[in-house]
């Protein structure tokens, strides 16, 4: 309590003092202003995200387009419509908000595609899109979905971190699929040291501190010794691959068609030499992409499974699915049965839509003058879609706190396709959207074949699920029992 104390008062000096040199622009001075530090302190004490969102939302006065403040002012975007404005806009007039270069999110994250503006965003897209393409492997998906059989087999009828394992398979299946490299987080529980180097750097970044004193991530960090020694070893680890990989093109010995190989060989045919500054930017793509492609696809599995676990109909209606596709053995699903999943696929829709990854999509800053609505937002305004509002507003969802799958299956529904944007949406789209539905397919059909699952009595989640306020969500403490399913 005295720490949360000590950091309320240092966030109120923090904002008074960013508010004497951040005035409100004249022409937005009429929006609705919503007072950050509500929001800050719910921050700190850690609330569940449902709960900061409702905060938002009643702060907002439901409003789908208003100011928010801590230390500079930033619209806040809360409607398809004003998010299909933003989102689709040229990337040259709604660039992503610079970060600082000795910043700690530079120094881990770079000019990575999520990050980057201008040509360097051009030409890294130009490249990764193709090759993630290349990367989609169903196969690739189902075989490590088989070791996550192996590794669940010492851990069934007994409550486990379904996150945990979840993260373990994601991880396995990037490693293969983008860096065509064994991590062996399914051959025992011991999690691999380059993997608990990652998890220190990501505790760091994601620090709930670092999102109500925005400003730390712009502050050098050559005192943080630790960090940054765990920075140098994860380079070193991304840096030994590229160089294996290069040398495997050189020598025509590769037949591998993982993302890291085949953005090599792109660059290789769009004439970009892989100097040391294209080498750097690899490295922060593919640590980009490691980020990315696996705790936003492991959050999602993870709240699939929960809600699976909660409605047992809705599971026994996805398996018998599952079973009219692929037969009533655990067997690895080829694209073609992939599509024929339209309520898996539901289920995946409606889990990302309750819950996404993601909440809020990334800072923009206006190059030019945009209209949304009745207000003309000015050059150099801070914007954000708050994806999290979008998709649990009434207006646009019925009963959107609500699980139900359903809602993606009924050719009735015509709703504004910016309505459900989890990956963003327009030129700055995810690009790993496709990679992460095709995995996410893949493993949740494969366990409906394998196992039952339940939640046990006591679980913190029984009511509700329960989301940690991080950039990236995930869940607390979200424990499942699993057993292996009697065929009938």
């Amino acid at each position: 309590m005295v720490a949360l104390l000590f950091f309320a008062i240092i966030l109120i000096i923090t904002i008074y003092y960013f508010r004497k040199g951040n005035k409100i622009p004249k022409e937005i001075e009429n929006l609705p202003i919503v007072s950050g530090l509500p929001i800050a302190w719910a921050y700190l004490r850690q609330k569940n995200y449902d709960e900061i969102g409702d905060l938002i939302r009643k702060l907002s006065g439901g409003h789908e387009i208003y100011l928010s403040r801590i230390g500079i002012f930033i619209v806040n975007l809360a409607s398809p419509e004003y998010a299909k404005i933003l989102l689709t806009e040229s990337e040259d007039n709604t660039p992503k908000s610079e970060m600082n270069p000795e910043g700690i999110l530079y120094k881990f994250f770079g000019s990575g595609l999520p990050f980057s503006n201008g040509d360097i965003w051009r030409t890294s897209r130009k490249i990764a899109n193709p090759a993630f393409n290349n990367a989609l492997s169903p196969e690739i998906v189902g075989e490590t979905t088989m070791e996550l059989f192996a590794f669940m087999q010492q851990n069934l009828n007994r409550p486990i971190n379904v996150f945990e394992v979840m993260q373990r398979t994601t991880i396995e299946v990037l490693g293969k699929l983008a860096f065509g490299y064994k991590f062996g987080c399914l051959e025992s529980d011991e999690t691999p040291h380059i993997i608990n180097v990652y998890k220190y750097i990501i505790s760091v970044i994601v620090s709930p501190f670092r999102r109500v004193f925005p400003w730390i991530s712009k502050l050098p960090i050559e005192s943080n010794k630790k960090f940054l020694d765990a920075i140098e070893e994860f380079d070193g680890f991304i840096y030994d691959i590229i160089e294996s990989k290069r040398n495997e093109i050189n020598k025509k010995s590769s037949h591998s068609r993982d993302l890291l190989t085949s953005m090599l060989e792109f660059s290789e045919q769009e004439g970009i030499n892989t100097d040391i500054t294209q080498i750097k930017q690899l490295r922060d793509e593919m640590v980009n992409f490691f980020v990315a492609g696996h705790d936003t696809t492991s959050m999602a599995l993870s709240a699939s499974l929960y809600y699976l676990a909660k409605y047992p109909k809705i599971q026994e209606k996805a398996r018998a699915e599952v079973i009219s596709i692929l037969g009533n053995e655990p067997v690895m699903p080829n694209s073609d049965q992939l599509k024929e999943m339209k309520y898996i696929n539901a289920i995946i829709k409606e889990s990302l839509r309750i819950h996404p990854p993601t909440p809020i999509i990334t800072l923009r800053k206006l190059k030019k003058p945009i209209k949304f609505g009745p207000y003309i937002l000015p050059v150099n305004t801070a914007c954000m879609v708050n994806a999290w509002q979008i998709h649990h507003n009434p207006k646009y969802w019925e009963n959107p706190n609500q699980y139900n799958p359903e809602r993606f299956l009924s050719s009735d529904e015509k709703r504004d396709k910016f309505a459900w944007i989890p990956f963003s949406a327009g030129p700055r789209n995810c690009i790993g959207q496709n990679f992460s539905l095709m995995e996410q397919r893949v493993i949740l059909s494969m366990i409906l074949l394998k196992y039952n699952w339940t939640l046990p009595e006591n679980s913190v989640n029984k009511e509700k699920l329960l989301l940690a306020p991080q950039f990236l969500l995930r869940p607390v403490d979200l424990k499942l029992v699993f057993t292996e399913r009697i065929k009938g």
